[in-house]
This record gives C-alpha cells, sequence and structure tokens, in this order.
C-alpha cells in the first residue's frame, strides 16, 4: 500500500487509542492532566497530518486525473476503511467510492461504475442519521437512488461478463428497500398503503429473481439463499407499523418473513448448540400474535422469559436487547390484556423495569451512549413518579459516557450559572418571564439553577450523534458536519421526553445567531422570549469555554481568554446578545470569569477521567 496511505491509516489506530486516556487508579491529578494534554496534543498534530494527506491524495483529486494504479490503491485504501458498523473511516470510505466512480464514468467502466453504485450506497447507509423520534432520516433518498441505479442494470444482467458485478447489481437490487420512505416505521394507516406497496414492489421483484432458477444457472456460485434471507430479515421490521395499525395484508407477510427468519436461525443455532436469539424470538412470537396465531398472554410469557433471562453484568448485544429495549413491548402488549390479568402481572412488569433501570447504570461508561439515549425516551414515559431524581441521572450518565462531551458541559454550566447572576445584579428585568418567573428577586436560586441545567444538557445530543460521527482526527465532510447540526434537535427531542420542556428550547436554539440570520438549525420560528435570555447566555459561554480550552480539545488550538472575549466583541449584535457580551466591559467580571475558567477546568476534567459522579462538587457550581 502507498506510504500515505499506510500512514492514513495507521493515524487512525493510534488516534483511537489516544482519544481513550489510560488512567490508573494510581495516578496522580498532576499525572492525569498531563496524560490529557498530551494526548489531546498529539490527537491535534494527527488531525493535521492527515488532513495534509487528503488534501494530497483525495480532497484535491477528480476522477479524469486519476491513473489506473492509483485507482486500484484507492480502492484498497477504501477497503481498509469501511467494514459495515466496525468501520475506521465510514466517511472517507464513502467520499473514495464517490471519487472512484467518478473515474468509472470518465472511463466508461461499466464494472467499476455498477461496484461504486453499491459501495456509495451502502457506506452513505451506514453513516445515515435516522431518528423517528425527531422525524430525521438525513440520506434515506440519496442511499436509495444508488441503489436504485445499479439495481437498474438487471435490464442488461446478461450482458455482465463478471459474476462480481453481477453480484452487485443483486446487492443493489435488494437494497432498492432503502427506497422506501419508512422501512417499517409508518404510524397511521395513511403512510401504511404509501409505504407498504412502493416496499413490496421492490421486494417482489428481488425476491422473484432470488427464486428465478434462470438466474441461479447463471450464477450458482452467488450466495442466493443468503439474499433471500436477508429480505424476510429486513421485512419483519414492519412489526413497528403493525403495533399502530392493523393490517391484515402486512400481518401476513411479516410473520412469513418471521418464520423463515426462526427457522433459519433455529438450524443454525441447533448445529451450533446454541439458542435462536431473543430479537428473533420476539419477532416470531410478536408476528404470530398480530396474525392472530398467538394469544396476547402467550405473546407476554415470551416477552417475559426473554426480560428475566438477561445477565445483569453481560453487555453484549442481545443482553442489552434484552433488558434495555424488551421492556418497551412488555409494556405495549400488556395494555392488550384484560384489566384483571394487567393487574395480576403487574408485579412482575414492575420488576423487569427495575432491572432495566439498574442496568442502565451498570453499563460501562463510555461504551454504551448510544443505547442509553435511544432507549431514555420510552423509559422516561414509565419512570414511578417517586423516583424524581431518575431524569437527572440518567441524562449525567449519557454525559458521562462522553468525557469531552462532560468536560464542555459541566463548563458551560458553570460559567452560565455565573453569567445568569451578574445579569440578575445589574439587569435583573432582562430575565422577568424566563422559564415563566415573573419575580426575579424571589426566584433567584430557582433561575440561576435553570441556568446551570441548562447549561449542562444543552449539548446532550452530542452523545447520541457520536456512534455516527466521532471523528476527530481530520476536518469533517459536509455530510458529516450536517449530521453534527443536528445534535441541538436530538437533545431537544431526548429533554422533551422527560418533560424538560425549557431546558430542551435552550439545547435547539442555542447555535442559532442572535440576530436569527445563521447558525443551526435555520427554523421558520424565533426563539421564544420564555427561554432567549438563557440562550443568550449559553451561546456567549459555549464559545468562551471551547474556544479556551488548552487542556483536551484535541481538534482546535486554543486561544487565550482575551483573544476569545475580543471575537464575542467583534459578533456583538450579530452572532451574539449585546446585553451579554457588554457584562464583560466591567474589569471586575472579566477578571473573575477568567479565574472561574481556571479554577474550575481542571478539577471537571479530573472528575471526568477518574469516573467521578458526574453531580459536580459545590466549588464547580
Amino acid at each position: 500500500m502507498d506510504r500515505l496511505y499506510q500512514t492514513y491509516l495507521d493515524n487512525l489506530t493510534r488516534a483511537f487509542d489516544l482519544s481513550k486516556p489510560q488512567i490508573a487508579s494510581d495516578m496522580s491529578d498532576e499525572q492525569i492532566i498531563r496524560v490529557i494534554r498530551e494526548n489531546a496534543d498529539a490527537l491535534f498534530h494527527i488531525h493535521q497530518e492527515n488532513d495534509d494527506i487528503l488534501n494530497q491524495i483525495l480532497f484535491s483529486r477528480k476522477g479524469e486525473t486519476l491513473t489506473a494504479q492509483e485507482a486500484e490503491s484507492l480502492k484498497e485504501l477504501a477497503g481498509a476503511l469501511f467494514n459495515y458498523n466496525r468501520s475506521p473511516d465510514m466517511g472517507i470510505a464513502y467520499y473514495i467510492h464517490r471519487l472512484l466512480y467518478d473515474y468509472a464514468q470518465y472511463h466508461q467502466d461499466l464494472d467499476l461504475t455498477i461496484r461504486e453504485l453499491y459501495y456509495q450506497g451502502i457506506t452513505l447507509l451506514y453513516m445515515n442519521l435516522h431518528h423517528s423520534d425527531s422525524g430525521t432520516d438525513m440520506f434515506s433518498q440519496q442511499v436509495g437512488d444508488f441503489f436504485m441505479a445499479g439495481a437498474a442494470y438487471m435490464d442488461r444482467y446478461e450482458e455482465l461478463t463478471s459474476p462480481e458485478t453481477r453480484a452487485f447489481v443483486l446487492r443493489c437490487l435488494g437494497n432498492t428497500k432503502y427506497a422506501s420512505r419508512s422501512r417499517g416505521g409508518a404510524s397511521t394507516m395513511e403512510e401504511l398503503r404509501e409505504d407498504w406497496p412502493r416496499y413490496m414492489s421492490g421486494f417482489t421483484r428481488a425476491m422473484e429473481v432470488f427464486y428465478s432458477p434462470h438466474y441461479r444457472r447463471l450464477d450458482p456460485e452467488l450466495p442466493w439463499e443468503h439474499y433471500i434471507y436477508t429480505m424476510h430479515y429486513d421485512r419483519v421490521k414492519y412489526l413497528s407499523a403493525l403495533r399502530s395499525v392493523l393490517d391484515p395484508e402486512v400481518s401476513a407477510a411479516v410473520l412469513e418473513s418471521a418464520e423463515y427468519v426462526y427457522r433459519n436461525q433455529a438450524e443454525s443455532a441447533k448445529a451450533k448448540e446454541k439458542n435462536v436469539g431473543v430479537r428473533t424470538q420476539y419477532v416470531y412470537s410478536a408476528a404470530r400474535y398480530h396474525a392472530g396465531i398467538a394469544s396476547a398472554e402467550e405473546l407476554m410469557e415470551a416477552l417475559f422469559q426473554i426480560c428475566e433471562g438477561g445477565d445483569l453484568h453481560d453487555f453484549s448485544g442481545d443482553n442489552i436487547w434484552a433488558i434495555l429495549y424488551c421492556p418497551e413491548y412488555l409494556l405495549f402488549y400488556s395494555k392488550h390484556l384484560p384489566p384483571e390479568r394487567q393487574k395480576a402481572l403487574r408485579p412482575r412488569l414492575d420488576e423487569v423495569l427495575r432491572r432495566q433501570r439498574e442496568f442502565l447504570f451498570l453499563l460501562p461508561k463510555n461504551e454504551y451512549a448510544t443505547q442509553v439515549s435511544e432507549s431514555v425516551q420510552a423509559i422516561a414515559s414509565y419512570v414511578p413518579e417517586e423516583d424524581e431524581g431518575f431524569s437527572n441521572r440518567l441524562l449525567d450518565y449519557i454525559l458521562a459516557c462522553h468525557p469531552p462531551t462532560y468536560v464542555h458541559s459541566n463548563m458551560v454550566a458553570i460559567l452560565a450559572r455565573r453569567v445568569c447572576e451578574e445579569l440578575l445584579r445589574k439587569d435583573p428585568q432582562r430575565l422577568r418571564g424566563v422559564f415563566g418567573i415573573q419575580s426575579v428577586q424571589e426566584h433567584e436560586a430557582e433561575l440561576l439553577e435553570s441556568a446551570y441545567q441548562s447549561g449542562l444538557y444543552h449539548d446532550l445530543g452530542k452523545c447520541m450523534i457520536l456512534s455516527y460521527v466521532g471523528l476527530y482526527t481530520r476536518r469533517l465532510l459536509n455530510e458529516e458536519f450536517a449530521c453534527i447540526k443536528l445534535h441541538t434537535v436530538f437533545g431537544c427531542t431526548l429533554l422533551s421526553s422527560l418533560d424538560m420542556e425549557d431546558i430542551s428550547s435552550v439545547s435547539h436554539y442555542h447555535h442559532c445567531t442572535y440576530d436569527g440570520t445563521g447558525g443551526y438549525p435555520l427554523l421558520l420560528t424565533t426563539c421564544p422570549q420564555r427561554v432567549r435570555p438563557i440562550v443568550d447566555m449559553i451561546t456567549v459561554v459555549d464559545s468562551l469555554d471551547a474556544g479556551t480550552d488548552n487542556v483536551g480539545r484535541s481538534y482546535a488550538a486554543a486561544k487565550t481568554y482575551g483573544q476569545i472575549v475580543s471575537e464575542l466583541r467583534q459578533g456583538k449584535g450579530t452572532r451574539y446578545a449585546p446585553y451579554i457580551v457588554e457584562l464583560f466591559d466591567d474589569p471586575a467580571f472579566y477578571s473573575e470569569l477568567q479565574r472561574l475558567i481556571q479554577d474550575n477546568r481542571l478539577q471537571v476534567y479530573l472528575n471526568a477521567y477518574r469516573g467521578r459522579d458526574s453531580s459536580p462538587s459545590p466549588a464547580e457550581k
């Protein structure tokens, strides 16, 4: 492999290790900070080197300027960067496949054109930010277009001489399902009626080919049974629609696929002396229920066995699903039982939910933020009223799963509280009506706590996006930055599900400019006055902390406190609220905030990387 390509791969491996500093229990505070700083400095230099490498080998290149040898080398690099959900750098793999597609088009290379249609579609699929609760589905249209274009070559299938190319056509054909809008997420009869025929049109066409004796004779070595299995495995996703909409046709189709998947897995499990996977057990039982074959009691018993059989100290994918996600299905289907049976099963159900909450906080930090954040909204709806602190413990846990976000969020919270305190002293009328508080003087403590909580959770949505975009080793691609910008939407949705409406609005608007002309997300509605002063504070201190962090912020060189304040003043009236920026004109406040940053940042870093409780100390507050 080319030296620069290998350097890039080596840098990714090294950066992954550096991003998780090795902190021993016997390290002193000074040693911990030194490790964090050294790692951040090394990551910063890797970031610069990687950007330089990518500019040379990729970003400055065009398809028509590539040589055949360069195209082959880039194919090798893309293969090393993309391995489905275990990819070192999915974004750059996608970018390479875009370039190779242009190369193929320029040289009229049909085999390579088809190959690159598939790989553009599959890499973008794994980059796609899909979140049903917020209605987000970033790239589904483009993904569908790539696969539809590849599948269109079925008309020329017998002209193709390469079995590998034919396999790419077939894989594109099977993946045309991604052109379907909801892919099983339809929640109303209207959505299902629009989506199902489109989905089944692609499903039927693909299955006709996969079962065809003609095509099998042409390419007997291709994995036809695997193609069929994946089609059935995907179709069972329509169980989510059946929980909202009764439809006999969809129910029958889902049952057919669920039975196929179950039989297939049962044969494999028997050969390996294992059990069928718990998710497949659920799908099979639920499909039988929706088709009218099994009773609600039978389905409930199957779900109970899955949930109760989970091990609280097993963090494998199936076990996480059984303990963390499956209880939501138990709650849903329990409503289908007669009232007396619901009452009888309530103690058993409560124990399942108790184990679910216990399991949440046993999951190792730094590794499972995505799983936790995905399940929060469902869990929040059935948390016992007496467990008032659960929501905050859950949110703090999510932050603790990603130490850089934890550090930044805690610092923003500390600074927001102090800015709010200063505004209360100098211009309290600005805060009248904030979070519904009219009597400012009587509710100062409440206002200060609201500012603190808003700062603490303003970036919560970033923790939900890290599985899609987690690289700090190069500049972000446009597609990746588009995903990052949605952290405000994700955070807002999550906080709203916990009935934290005002704080959720702060999370939503904190990257919008003061004058409403820029930032993100660009909305038709303006920031509500009820939260506007808090948003104005968060916007300022967010930039202040991010810009001055000289400890562990690896992807940007820190500036001095004075430089950042100067930038705040330059953005006064456009990006930043003048009445907040003007607080820095007071020399005493200017110096005090600088000391507050200096006095707290190291301690917050130590809390994050020592794995201490995420609740701030009195000094930090």
